[in-house]
């Protein structure tokens, strides 16, 4: 079990926050709750398969629908109904990159390895989607994290460096396969930002970022 540990998209809220607010943070993933209920899975649910069908809408229009035939009773219930459908209703008016509309892409079973170390510190990626595109006769792949939150809107920064968790994610598990990892195709969407960015072509710097991010990270851990 990994001494340090943090989740991709806490890690991008890690990034822009204060200094309590981030030993907040460090604090929660060292210890968290025994049972943590995943919000909003349906919106989650139904995006992700719009995009594995090709951005077919069918999903998400299900979805708002019986969701919307659901009386739930606790407010948290409530809530997560009520953002559920706002997110999948403002999924469909999001544009695509391109290369989510134009190529034709398969869509790869989850891996048993959902996380990388960088710096001792492990990064738990999980992504929503891996994406796999046969382009000029060479494979590629890449990947989708979907952050759905009306309160924490992630900016540039924030996507670009779970767009290069997710690159280097993917980079480190297909290592073995004779199969590229491309930048452009590993994603970060934001619903309610109305975002999806990718990885830089230039990805060092990105990921020098990052490292220093899981060393300040080793530095809090022991303190919180």
């Amino acid at each position: 079990m990994a001494e340090y540990k943090i989740s991709i998209n806490q890690l991008a809220t890690f990034s822009k926050v204060s200094e309590a607010r981030k030993k907040a943070i460090v604090k929660q993933q060292k210890n968290p709750p025994p049972i943590l209920v995943g919000r909003y899975a349906m919106a989650k649910a139904r995006i992700s398969k719009a995009i594995s069908n090709g951005s077919d809408i069918i999903p998400i229009l299900k979805g708002i629908e019986e969701l919307k035939k659901r009386n739930p009773e606790t407010p948290w219930k409530k809530n997560d109904k009520s953002v559920s459908i706002d997110a999948m209703e403002r999924y469909i008016k999001m544009s695509l990159p391109a290369i989510l509309k134009e190529i034709r892409y398969e869509i790869l079973p989850k891996q048993k390895i959902r996380s990388f170390f960088m710096s001792d510190v492990e990064i738990l990626v999980s992504p929503d989607l891996i994406i796999k595109v046969f382009i000029d006769g060479k494979w590629y792949l890449g990947g989708l994290k979907l952050h759905v939150s009306k309160s924490e809107l992630f900016d540039e920064n924030q996507s670009k460096y779970v767009a290069t968790c997710i690159y280097q994610y993917l980079d480190l598990v297909f290592e073995d396969d004779e199969i590229i990892v491309l930048p452009e195709l590993c994603f970060s969407l934001d619903v309610f930002a109305n975002s999806i960015i990718s990885a830089p072509k230039k990805i060092e710097r990105a990921l020098e970022e990052i490292e220093s991010m899981c060393l300040e990270i080793k530095k809090i851990w022991p303190n919180v």
